[in-house]
């Protein structure tokens, strides 16, 4: 189902129940299926915002891109056509140059280092770059580690050269994945199950859960824990949601945001380690090489990726000395 609409209250009934006494309705929107952290997130944002107001706020849920793409959702959080949107970083690079920061390979030494950062005093300000390009940043959501997925098997470093890959519609994707001296390919994500089917790219970067979610399970062969991108999600708000509202009913989606995005962190998780192990029962073999050289390699391009990032070495000093 394309748009699933939630009229939550209380016990978290779905459906128009509460719709009729409802004195406002919003909608969140995302472009990920019924069972992503997005819709985790999604529901228990709805949830909350309506027990709070006593069912008189009512947050509908649109999924699987219902309201458009994530390119289609930014511009409607500026324009007010949208309330309400989770959407990765890399979608938003070219709105909100800043966040190229996080098109660098290996920014973060871990997944759990990423999370740790991000939930600080340094992700709290990396929201507010936001402000200025006319959106609200109500926090970070789950943080999708980006590995190889493959059907030639990729062990080493070496393995990615001349490697033909998909990599996301990012100048900082690119760079990194040239770096490794892999033949980077910036094709929509629609059509990358057809052009590994064909023969047209040899490996993806994808999470594990993408990669399994997604049907990718059915043409790889490999899947490489590279971990060479920590890509964060976001909850935006539009700034027209908020002077729309009244101060107290704005005051109970900032409330609820935090517990929403646990949700979405925790699901994610779950969601990961499912998918690896469901790629071991397809046969899928699981790599986990020394990423020494892989880190070495990658540093090739930053120089590149910071260059075009506004205040890009001072945004990268940040996260370094919150890593210490």
């Amino acid at each position: 189902m394309n748009k699933l609409k939630y009229a939550l209250a209380g016990l978290g009934l779905l459906g128009t129940t509460f719709a009729a006494n409802a004195q406002t309705e919003l909608n969140i929107a995302h472009v990920l299926g019924e069972t992503s952290s997005y819709e985790v997130a999604s529901r228990k944002l709805a949830e909350l915002v309506a027990e709070k107001s006593g069912g008189e706020l009512v947050i509908n849920v649109y999924n699987q891109g219902a309201l458009g793409g994530e390119l289609k959702l930014t511009q409607g959080l500026r324009t007010g056509t949208v309330d309400l949107a989770f959407i990765a970083t890399a979608s938003l690079e070219n709105t909100v140059p800043e966040l190229k920061l996080f098109s660098l390979p290996y920014l973060f030494d871990s997944h759990p280092q990423a999370l740790e950062i991000l939930g600080s005093d340094v992700g709290q300000e990396l929201l507010g770059t936001l402000e200025p390009y006319n959106m609200i940043g109500l926090g970070w959501g789950a943080v999708y580690e980006r590995s190889t997925p493959s059907i030639p098997a990729i062990k080493s470093v070496e393995d990615l050269e001349g490697t033909k890959i998909r990599v996301i519609q990012s100048p900082g994707y690119v760079a990194t994945y040239e770096a490794f001296g892999a033949q980077a390919t910036p094709l929509a994500y629609g059509e990358l199950f057809l052009a590994l089917q064909n023969g047209i790219v040899d490996a993806a970067e994808l999470a594990p859960d993408q990669t399994i979610g997604d049907g990718f399970g059915q043409v790889i062969k490999n899947y490489t824990l590279t971990r060479v991108h920590q890509l964060p999600s976001m909850l935006l708000a539009s700034p027209a949601l908020k002077a729309r509202l009244s101060d107290e009913e704005w005051a109970m989606i900032v409330e609820a945001a935090p517990e929403a995005l646990d949700a979405a962190i925790k699901a994610h998780a779950e969601a990961t380690a499912a998918g690896l192990e469901e790629m071991r029962k397809l046969g899928i073999t699981v790599h986990e090489p020394d990423l020494a050289p892989f880190k070495e390699k990658a540093r090739g391009s930053w120089e590149t990726v910071i260059a075009d990032i506004p205040n890009g070495q001072a945004l990268v000093d940040s996260i370094e000395a919150a890593k210490k």
